[in-house]
């Protein structure tokens, strides 16, 4: 079962240099921002251990078009093929893996596991040469059939190929395994077959075509020329042997014409079988073409059921969910390797992947925190400011208790974090300051205050009023009423229009009782900071005007 130990890339599209160990998985999901390098690591996967031999390539495959330098590929795999480490084919270039260390070595040990390192460069001329190499000698050719046998092959947007029989596809190499051992190629089973049905063809007649022929073959004897055997039939020259027109149907319609996720599954569930004898599977965006279910049962089956080695790569949620933190491999642009994710991050991939393919997180306290900060984006964008989006910013539910361990644990997976939240809680006061130490932004309430207390207190009262007929509104005027007044006692009938320290604080106490919060929902949180941008250039320097303006400054120091 061929597997990759490590890969590096030279100079190719968007990777200048990158080295990575694989280790201790066989399912590895690549995960990050777009233009990070994802799809270019499987590619050059697929390159270095293509079955090809005449791969194309361009000055715009060299990094930056940079064509002084040559692409280099290499790429180490163990668990080989016997026939590839015989010493009339390249076991004289064997390295060893030393699996305590996790190291490969010119100088083999006997408790060393045996490597074969593959290398494809390719210079100005464009044209691609692989070589098997070690310090020891110098490089040896490797030839497209003894790459071949490794097994490898690439899912993207372009698998019609998958589904027919021409030589080189996945079909046809399941074909060679299926055969026992036997030479399929020499044996021209599929040269056979189309044979047959030209046979076939030729005696079934096609007589609807006849009267035309009979008054051809009339014109022919006037000229002098005898073509009494005249048939119609199917030229060889276009039938015979077109293995590439050899495809997969189902009834009379060619799996071609299927939808984009049926075709994807199709070519999977084809590769998945050569990764059971020893295949490396490479699928770049698993779930594209697929439904969300649909994605998640694909993540889990092939990772279930994995006995080859698996690389995908994915922006989806969906299948996050579904793997565990060791599977996730994070890249970045213009990272010289991939950062594997540890399973301290377990919780928080389940209740926050989408954070995952960020590049900075702001950490919020709870609901009422990330609908503040969906407000001030949408305030942001208004004022004609970067959204968060385009900075790569993720809002993140901390969930209140687990603030400090996912904000931590995002910092350690080397994301930029911020947290937001408020200091009414002395455990989480306490823990602040170890945070800013690994450098994580705090941004928090003044002291003993929570974001409610803040706002009602930093607040101008006609957005107090504001707030009081939101609540009023999603409830009724004699609930609110009577929650103020079991915490005031009897009120006036305009107690709305009358701004006191003593009703602020009431009003900051209402609205977090348990169980009856006012803003404790995304959907609440953003009408309360709607309304505190609303109001942003009426406060004077409030600790809320400054929270928000630090949030607003963060945003934009990318």
């Amino acid at each position: 079962m061929a597997k990759i130990h490590s890969l590096k890339i030279s100079n190719f599209r968007g990777i200048q240099e990158f080295d990575q160990i694989f280790e201790d998985t066989d399912f590895i999901c690549i995960i990050g921002r777009g233009d990070s390098g994802k799809t270019t690591i499987l590619e050059a996967i697929s390159y270095v251990l293509s079955p090809s031999w005449n791969l194309s390539f361009l000055d715009t495959d060299f990094h930056n078009c940079n064509i002084k330098s040559p692409i280099e590929i290499e790429a180490s795999i163990y668990d080989l093929p016997k026939g590839l480490i015989r010493e009339d084919k390249y076991g004289l270039y064997i390295r060893g893996l030393d699996r305590t260390t996790n190291t490969v070595h010119d100088e083999i040990k006997d408790e060393h596991d045996t490597i074969l390192t593959i290398k494809l460069c390719v210079e100005r001329d464009l044209e691609p040469k692989w070589y098997v190499v070690n310090t020891r000698q110098e490089a040896i050719e490797i030839k497209a059939r003894d790459r071949e046998s490794l097994n490898v092959f690439l899912i993207s947007d372009h698998i019609d190929k998958h589904f027919s029989w021409n030589y080189g596809s996945l079909l046809y190499s399941l074909l060679k395994q299926e055969d026992n051992g036997g030479d399929v190629k020499e044996k021209n089973v599929l040269i056979e077959s189309l044979r047959e049905a030209k046979v076939k063809i030729d005696d079934n007649s096609f007589g609807h075509l006849d009267a035309v022929i009979e008054k051809v073959k009339k014109n022919a004897s006037d000229l002098g020329i005898d073509i009494a055997n005249t048939s119609t039939t199917i030229d060889f020259r276009d039938f015979l042997i077109k293995d590439s027109k050899v495809c997969l149907h189902e009834e009379k319609v060619p799996f071609r014409l299927k939808g984009k996720g049926s075709k994807r599954l199709i070519s999977i569930a084809i590769q998945t079988e050569h990764a059971k004898s020893g295949g490396i599977v490479l699928i770049d965006e698993l779930e594209h073409g697929l439904e969300p279910d649909r994605a998640q049962h694909l993540a889990k089956t092939l990772k279930e059921g994995n006995l080859g080695q698996i690389f995908i790569t994915t922006h989806s949620r969906d299948i996050l969910v579904e793997l565990q933190a060791e599977n996730l491999f994070l890249m970045r642009q213009e990272a010289v390797g991939l950062k594997r994710l540890n399973d301290a991050l377990q919780g928080c991939i389940r209740n926050n992947p989408e954070a995952f393919f960020a590049k900075r997180i702001l950490v919020c306290e709870g609901a009422t925190e990330v609908g503040i900060c969906r407000a001030l984006n949408d305030h942001r964008i208004q004022q004609g400011k970067d959204n968060a989006t385009f900075k790569g910013i993720r809002f993140v539910d901390g969930g209140g208790a687990n603030l400090v361990k996912y904000s931590r644990n995002f910092k350690e997976a080397g994301y930029d974090v911020c947290a937001f939240c408020d200091s009414d809680e002395s455990s989480l006061n306490s823990k602040k300051s170890a945070l800013s130490e690994i450098g994580i932004r705090i941004i928090d309430c003044s002291l003993e205050n929570s974001i409610e207390m803040q706002v009602f207190e930093d607040l101008p009262w006609d957005g107090v009023r504001k707030l009081i007929l939101y609540r009023v509104s999603q409830k009724t005027e004699a609930s609110v009423n009577s929650s103020v007044e079991t915490q005031m006692g009897s009120l006036p009938n305009n107690w709305k229009d009358l701004d006191s320290v003593e009703m602020r604080k009431t009003l900051a106490k209402v609205s977090t009782i348990e169980g009856n919060e006012w803003f404790k929902r995304i959907d609440h949180g953003m009408f309360l900071g709607e309304v505190c941008c609303q109001y942003l250039d009426d406060m004077r320097e409030e600790k809320l005007k400054q929270e928000l303006n630090e949030l607003s400054t963060w945003i934009d120091n990318a």
